[in-house]
């Protein structure tokens, strides 16, 4: 008989922390834990192996996207410049005001904005407070990032959802007004595009059979 284990997720960050409920009895005497279900349903990290058995689907509401993951630059280091975080890149070329994301750093991991507009330099100041020592670290800045910043901005959601927000801003309206009514229609129009899209992104064939009074 399979063993049935239990599992659950946080965010932190970028990243998903996966964790798993402990379901057995401590019997290490040296443990700080040690009796009879002193820890049973703590959530620990994973205790085994889920190879080909663990699917998480989650939605999350970004503030940016990267437009080209394969536009970056190299990092090696970082110090400090007025306060500021100044990065050691290769050479490039952005404006004051612009979005970079930075990775594979062990402290400034995430979306950071441009102080200072680089013409074909090596030194990428941005406006992120620091006030430190120079530190050699390999990073990854990626340089093609479209940031979600007022209500001028876009929204990069699919055709089946446009309406959707529409509709839920529209019921929203409408609640404040005391328009129970037309908020009811509006949250009606509004669950109906959801399903839409939800149908949207099922896969495979969509087979119809007819049934037993058919006509032949």
């Amino acid at each position: 008989m399979a063993q049935i284990r239990e599992y659950a997720y946080y965010i932190k960050g970028e990243e998903l922390a996966l964790v798993e409920r402990e379901v057995n009895f401590d019997n290490d005497p040296d443990s700080r834990t040690y009796g009879p279900g002193v820890d049973r349903g703590e959530w620990k990290s994973p205790l085994a192996d889920a190879t080909d058995g663990l699917k998480i689907q989650y939605t999350y509401n970004p503030e940016y996207w990267i437009n080209d993951a394969s536009d970056v630059v190299a990092s090696t280091a970082y110090t400090e410049a007025g306060g500021l975080l100044a990065l050691s890149v290769g050479t490039m070329s952005i404006d004051a005001g612009e979005w970079v994301v930075i990775t594979g750093s062990d402290r400034w991991n995430g979306l950071h904005q441009v102080n200072t507009s680089v013409s074909s330099g090596t030194s990428l100041t941005l406006n992120t407070k620091y006030n430190g020592e120079a530190v050699t670290e390999s990073s990854t800045v990626l340089v093609d990032i479209n940031v979600l910043e007022d209500d001028d901005d876009e929204l990069d959601i699919p055709v089946y959802l446009e309406d959707a927000v529409i509709y839920y801003i529209k019921a929203k309206l409408q609640e404040d007004v005391g328009n129970i009514e037309m908020r009811e229609y509006f949250m009606k129009l509004f669950n109906k595009n959801l399903e839409k899209h939800a149908n949207s992104r099922q896969w495979g064939a969509r087979i119809l059979s007819s049934g037993p009074f058919a006509i032949r």
